[in-house]
């Protein structure tokens, strides 16, 4: 018998959506950050973030999109 309950290779290699790994944890202070993120093959696209430093801004970035180049933008 074959059972679907199992989730997808793919599914797994994802970046889980949590607080501190892709976005900022709940009640810190933080302010607004804009980057310029590029992806091969894919346009530029601007994106606004929260995050408590720009260190972390980037690392919020960094684990949504690998292998892309982020530009801050003032």
């Amino acid at each position: 018998m074959r059972s679907n309950n199992f989730p997808d290779k793919e599914l797994l290699a994802q970046t889980p959506d949590m607080e501190g790994v892709t976005r900022p944890e709940k009640n810190k202070k933080t302010k607004k950050f804009t980057f310029l993120v590029s992806d091969f093959g894919n346009p530029p696209m601007k994106l606004t973030t929260y995050a408590e430093n720009k260190v972390k801004a980037i690392k919020y970035v960094k684990s949504r999109w690998k292998d892309c180049n982020c530009k801050l933008i003032d």
